[in-house]
């Protein structure tokens, strides 16, 4: 059984388990049509049609993993060396969402489509999960100024829950103009404020260079889906930024004496407690990320703690180096 023949399965299980109704062999026999299709029919493939639908009807989708894991020995093998790790352990957590990205990952890297088609979707680009209203999207995620010029250009094909999502948090904009040129699919244009609500929602067409703006206050993020997903203004996301607490009024920091206050030692920072009293020390040098930064590096985290494969530790400490990178590049004020 080649990588061919492994990328069909997994497709058809992915499909399965997502819902998605563009699997060819259909949800009750999937698995098996992939394993005809590669290998041609055999009498287990028959029983593989039967135990299907019963699982289909009546199991869970950690039955159907097993099943299909269990029935082919050599995914488990070829999963695990791409990996760098056993990757049962992972199935066997229950975590639906984490085996779904694992696999989703592999067949990525093997050149399976499993989001949108064509264009920056083929790069190597984080996609992000944003929930607006009760639905959530896989987003492209678009940061660097050569990223959003670029957007959703020559983009062939989107599933209906796949979008970008243009991230301006850092830099917010009061005047933001979009078009359609050369994007060949008709879509949804959702201007977001800083409290992830909808500031309005444009059809965009395709082709079309016609200016699409908004100016009515401060843009974070600007969301492109399907024009099928008919987002309306007002609708809320879970994209927010917090307002930090105003700090109270300090005295003038150019009269403080270093020698009144010989417990405080040069570049420490320290952790004051609700006595005043400093509760700890961290020595200088130290890095402080962003909110957003911190809720992604928790989740890469959770998910190598779980999983336990080495891809995953490696993908997080990617992140955390190139966090770090970015800082060291990034204008003063913004760090």
């Amino acid at each position: 059984m080649g990588n061919k023949s492994i990328n069909a399965i997994l497709l058809s299980l992915l499909q399965d388990l997502k819902g998605d109704p563009s699997s060819k062999g259909g949800s009750t026999a999937s698995i098996a049509m992939a394993d005809i299709k590669s290998d041609g029919l055999q009498k287990s493939d028959l029983e593989n049609i039967a135990a299907n639908s019963v699982i289909d009807q009546v199991g869970s989708p950690i039955q159907k993993i097993l099943y299909v894991l269990g029935s082919h020995p050599e995914i488990v093998e070829e999963l695990s060396k791409w990996a760098g790790g056993d990757i049962m352990q992972l199935i066997n957590s229950g975590r639906i969402d984490l085996i779904i990205e694992m696999i989703e990952e592999y067949l990525s890297e093997n050149g399976i489509k499993t989001f949108g088609e064509g264009g920056q979707f083929e790069s190597d680009l984080d996609v992000v999960k944003v929930k607006i209203g009760e639905k959530t999207y896989k987003l492209l995620y678009l940061y660097s100024e050569e990223e959003k010029e670029t957007g959703l250009k020559y983009v062939d094909d989107m599933d209906s829950d796949e979008g970008a999502i243009f991230d301006y948090s850092d830099d917010p904009q009061n005047h933001l103009s979009f078009w359609m040129k050369d994007t060949t699919i008709a879509l949804r244009i959702l201007f977001i404020n800083k409290d992830g609500v909808v500031i309005s929602a444009h059809n965009g067409e395709p082709l079309s260079e016609k200016l699409i703006t908004e100016e009515s206050e401060p843009i974070y993020w600007v969301i492109e889906l399907n024009q099928s997903e008919q987002i309306s203004q007002g609708a809320y996301t879970n994209l927010a930024l917090h307002d930090e607490p105003e700090a109270e009024p300090e005295e003038d920091d150019d009269n403080f004496d270093e020698k009144e206050h010989p417990e405080l030692k040069v570049n420490k920072l320290y952790i004051y407690g609700s006595n005043g009293e400093v509760q700890g020390e961290i020595e200088s040098g130290c890095r402080i990320f962003s909110r957003k930064s911190t809720e992604v590096i928790l989740r890469k985290a959770k998910k190598a703690a779980v999983s336990q494969l080495d891809k995953d530790y490696k993908a997080l400490g990617r992140y955390v180096f190139n966090e770090i990178k970015a800082q060291d590049n990034r204008p003063a004020e913004y760090v």
